[in-house]
């Protein structure tokens, strides 16, 4: 059996997150796996992949920070808010701001951030997925959703672009977000370029190419231990019997400074068996994993 674990691939951009997690099922040889926060065939970057009893865990990494780099390009805009759309071209002049202008303009973004998803996006709207509207040519107005910007810089500046990097809460569609940059720059915008930098503490740093995947996990390239997916979490260890009453169904007694929340719950081996909710004193079992 193929070791629980997390895989943070680095996508390249033109292939679908399904195409690459198949790709990487294939090779691995498993049938259980998924993805931590899609990403779109156009952009590349960081895909967190879990593989067996780490599904069990993926949301906990679902909520965490996403970071991304992105190249705007400045004067044209599409039905997409990319290249791959209808495009129109702005009549109106390039803007020419200075640098520090610019840093304000994007500094207006930070912390809460209400945006609206985009009609090409997998929102569903009256049961259907927005995309089915969009490419029928159908807008339909669909509440704003509140996100976070946790910071947004200005990386680069070249003639008709912008590179900027972003760091945001689950939820943040960036095409949305380049549209609003553009409107308080007074020009249309859109995505040139996507790429996921890093989600939670994992950075670019921590990644995978696909080419480089074998046929079995590696610890020392891409693939990291579950624990790491929960490191935030608070844990307990418990003792053999408790395990087996846990995995009995049954609640057992447990003394501990954490109270009324979610803890991570490990054996005698320190290894992660599962999820529980501890209140005075009882510990309740939520989620438990088969140990490899």
């Amino acid at each position: 059996m193929t070791k629980s674990s997390l895989l943070l691939l680095d996508k390249p951009k033109g292939i679908s997150s399904n195409y690459a997690l198949s790709q990487i099922k294939r090779k691995l040889n498993i049938k259980k796996a998924g993805i931590v926060g899609v990403l779109d065939p156009l952009a590349s970057g960081m895909l967190p992949i879990v593989i067996n009893e780490a599904t069990k865990l993926s949301r906990f990494m679902e909520n965490s920070k996403k970071n991304y780099r992105v190249k705007i390009k400045l004067g044209v805009k599409s039905n997409t808010g990319d290249n791959e759309g209808k495009l129109t071209y702005d009549k109106r002049k390039l803007p020419s701001f200075s640098i520090q202008e610019y840093k304000t303009i994007l500094k207006k973004f930070h912390g809460d951030y209400a945006q609206k998803p985009p009609m090409f996006s997998s929102v569903k709207i009256h049961g259907k997925k927005l995309y089915q509207y969009a490419r029928k040519g159908l807008e339909i107005e669909r509440p704003t959703r509140q996100t976070y910007i946790y910071f947004i810089e200005l990386i680069d500046i070249n003639v008709g672009f912008l590179d900027i990097e972003v760091s945001c809460s689950k939820g943040t569609y960036i095409r949305t977000l380049v549209e609003d940059i553009g409107s308080l720059l007074n020009i249309y915008t859109l995505t040139d370029n996507l790429r996921r930098i890093g989600v939670g503490e994992f950075t670019e740093d921590d990644m995978v190419q696909i080419n480089d995947i074998g046929p079995e996990i590696n610890f020392n390239k891409g693939f990291y231990d579950i624990s790491e997916m929960v490191s935030d979490i608070p844990s307990i260890e418990i003792s053999d019997n408790d395990e087996t009453l846990l995995r009995q169904g049954l609640q057992i007694s447990f003394k501990s400074s954490v109270d009324s929340e979610e803890v991570i719950i490990r054996n005698s081996a320190a290894k992660i068996i599962g999820v529980g909710y501890i209140r005075n004193s009882i510990i309740s079992p939520k989620r438990l994993l088969k140990i490899d």
